[in-house]
């Protein structure tokens, strides 16, 4: 997708004129109807379309849903439900939200941004073991860079099994990971980290034909 900025009624939103994840005719129409009712001020009409496209996992439009929550165009202003869609749209390496997310996790209290940590994880977890081959690096990334304190345990997990799915991108976080676990504990992280793949659709039995538990011998 080709992405501009534009400032409409104090909102910055990310048009666009074409698919950024491979969006399907029907999708790319109701993006650009969606941005067309910004421009019309007709904001709860964006904000209903929108909404199907975040929850389908468009980027762009996580990030613009987010853009009229945090501006209360359309719904009263909902930071919280900005921080959830905008953090989505990180994950996704639309990296025009960074900005976004880091000003509104600094205004939210320590409450409310671990309850969108909590909902992310539940998400990204959800697809992960319905096999969006996508989520694991989310899921690690959420681990490494959106908690208070890194849990680098489940980070350098959910980092090795993005990595085994292929994902290069995945190999310096897991490293980074690994070097902050240490040696005495590696080899149980990595014990788990097997464990956790074989549990999920992505292992197509490869796991389960090797006993985890082999590697304590």
């Amino acid at each position: 997708m080709i992405i501009y900025t534009a400032a409409i009624s104090a909102l910055t939103l990310a048009l666009a004129t074409g698919g950024s994840l491979a969006q399907a005719p029907n999708e790319d129409a109701q993006f650009n109807a969606a941005t067309q009712a910004v421009r019309d001020r007709d904001f709860g009409l964006a904000v209903t379309l929108f909404q199907p496209l975040a929850e389908a996992d468009i980027p762009d439009a996580q990030f613009n849903l987010a853009v009229l929550l945090r501006e209360g165009r359309g719904l009263p202003q909902n930071n919280v439900e900005a921080l959830y869609w905008s953090a989505l749209s990180l994950l996704s390496d639309a990296t025009y939200a960074r900005d976004m997310v880091g000003q509104l996790i600094d205004s939210l209290p320590p409450g409310a941004r671990e309850g969108v940590i909590e909902r992310l994880l539940l998400r990204l977890t959800t697809q992960a073991e319905a096999g969006h081959t996508d989520a694991p690096r989310k899921v690690a990334r959420v681990y490494a860079e959106f908690m208070a304190e890194p849990d680098i345990r489940l980070a350098y997990i959910w980092f090795s099994i993005c990595y085994a799915l292929g994902d290069n991108r995945c190999l310096e976080g897991r490293d980074e990971m690994a070097g902050e676990i240490g040696l005495k504990d590696l080899t149980a992280v990595q014990r788990e980290a097997g464990e956790t793949f074989a549990r999920l659709p992505f292992a197509n039995g490869i796991a389960s034909e090797l006993d985890p538990k082999s590697a304590q011998n």
